[in-house]
């Protein structure tokens, strides 16, 4: 029982310290401080005055104390951006990755007779970000469904946050020793950009900079932190600026012919190897209620028609519902399990035709 619990309060006295530190030094000044106030000479009016502010002192170190533990140790919502602190404990609670760094159990390079592997590329939205519970991701739901239907299959999930179709293709080529008899390739709208030269990253370089003594407060305080990113537009004004950056490549011409031309070299490569392919289109859960860009989905349409490769697009399930409902959490713009659980159940009609060709 003791081996069990001491490495929690081993870890929590210590992360904990500076906290601990201030709740017995304002609960000291209390008792000492009331007594000396009690013994003194002052008038009783002053007494009371005295006592009230150093009882407001230790209530303020109580309560401020109270709330820091629980965006440390309780609160548990992740952030799509990374900027908050809370988003990293969540990280910590909920994301495991394999021995190749990626969030799914490790991978075997030999396939078993009569399994179909099925291989799934993407960003952040096919890893599963926001995803407490990896077996609510579209893959891990995929596979059990396909499992369940007396399918042998085995789906191996090879995304990468952060990553755009250039990146995912690379991951793809140092993988595909995995042998997969079919891909499902994750397309978001962000996919455009280029991976080493993102018009987002210096909007993400720019909008997570703070003054000194905000960055200095928010590395000692969760609590302080999440009121930073609570009440300042910063956040919501980064997620904006980003999306905007993103639907300006489809209005770039060089950029968009490049990235055509990425997308059909690719979908050449996976044919001469005999690799089935589908595309899963996720919309940005964030531009649902506004006017949404579709006409990026109307160039993306025609650029997988034209190299014979099926479209599964998730918005027109998905452009009337309340966009609050299908995010991961208010800082996370990520879509959460409900829309997953329809991207799987999408995903197994299409993918079991494919099997059964």
């Amino acid at each position: 029982m003791l081996a069990t619990i001491w490495p929690h309060a081993s870890y929590f006295l210590k992360d904990f310290s500076p906290y601990i530190v201030l709740l017995v030094s304002s609960f000291l000044i209390l008792v000492f401080g009331s007594y000396k106030i009690y013994k003194s000479n002052f008038s009783e009016r002053k007494k009371k005055i005295f006592l009230s502010l150093i009882f407001t002192l230790f209530i303020f170190v109580l309560v401020f104390s109270c709330f820091e533990a629980y965006f440390r140790y309780r609160y548990d919502e992740s952030d799509g951006l990374g900027f908050l602190k809370v988003s990293q404990k969540w990280h910590q609670r909920h994301v495991q990755i394999n021995g190749d760094y990626f969030r799914d159990r490790e991978f075997e390079a030999s396939k078993k007779e009569g399994v179909y592997r099925i291989g799934v590329i993407g960003d952040s939205l096919a890893e599963g970000d926001g995803i407490k519970n990896v077996q609510n991701r579209f893959s891990n739901l995929l596979e059990k469904k396909l499992n369940e239907a007396g399918y042998r299959t085995e789906v191996y999930n090879i995304s990468r946050a952060g990553y755009d179709t250039e990146g995912e293709i690379v991951i793809y080529n140092k993988y595909k020793y995995l042998n997969f008899d079919l891909i499902v390739w994750e397309y978001f709208i962000n996919d455009i950009q280029p991976q080493e030269a993102s018009t987002g990253t210096p909007i993400m370089v720019k909008n997570s900079r703070r003054a000194k003594i905000v960055d200095f407060i928010s590395d000692k305080s969760f609590f302080l932190d999440y009121l930073y990113w609570r009440f300042s537009s910063v956040y919501d004004k980064t997620i904006n600026a980003l999306r905007n950056a993103d639907i300006e490549q489809y209005k770039n011409q060089q950029r968009l012919a490049q990235h055509t031309q990425e997308i059909t070299n690719f979908i050449s490569s996976l044919k001469a190897d005999n690799k089935k392919i589908v595309v899963i289109m996720f919309p940005s859960i964030q531009l649902l209620s506004q006017s949404y860009p579709t006409f990026i989905n109307d160039i993306m349409h025609k650029i997988f028609a034209d190299n014979q490769v099926n479209v599964i697009d998730l918005y027109d399930s998905l452009k009337d519902k309340d966009p609050k409902s299908l995010r991961a959490s208010k800082f996370d713009t990520h879509p959460n399990e409900s829309v997953h659980k329809l991207a799987s159940e999408k995903l197994f009609e299409e993918v079991k035709k494919q099997i059964q060709q």
